[in-house]
């Protein structure tokens, strides 16, 4: 059994994907991924955080000062990249979106009957649980 309720919420998946933050976000990560000079630059980053746990592990501090200033040097590089840049900006713009939607409907959920959106509600929800009230 499909519920109404759910059917609508597909409906309103597929028009969020449809949406010009959400195609933006697609299309610069489809980018990122298959750019190879991005690839090649997260690969050594990740060599470097490897490089960094050895050398905390075995208290190689001046090496560990050394790696520490080589990661913030990559991920500088990687920060400044335009591509690199323009899916940071296009994933806070989806984020955004989809932060207001979970909102939206939050909130219109809650006029109608209480229920726990991530804030305690102001009466409890008497369970005890994350909002705190008994």
């Amino acid at each position: 059994m499909d519920h109404p309720v759910l059917k609508q919420a597909r409906k309103c998946a597929e028009q969020i994907a449809k949406c010009e933050e959400i195609i933006r976000f697609r299309a610069a990560e489809e980018q990122v991924n298959q750019s190879d000079s991005v690839q090649q630059l997260i690969v050594q980053i990740k060599k470097k955080q490897k490089e960094l746990v050895h050398a905390k592990h075995y208290h190689k501090h001046e090496h560990l000062k050394q790696i520490e200033q080589n990661l913030v040097d990559m991920n500088e590089r990687l920060d400044g990249l335009p591509i690199v840049m323009e899916y940071q900006q296009s994933q806070v713009a989806a984020n955004d979106l989809i932060q207001m939607i979970q909102q939206i409907i939050g909130d219109t959920v809650s006029q109608k009957i209480e229920v726990e959106v991530g804030n305690p509600v102001e009466s409890g929800c008497g369970s005890g649980g994350s909002c705190g009230c008994s």
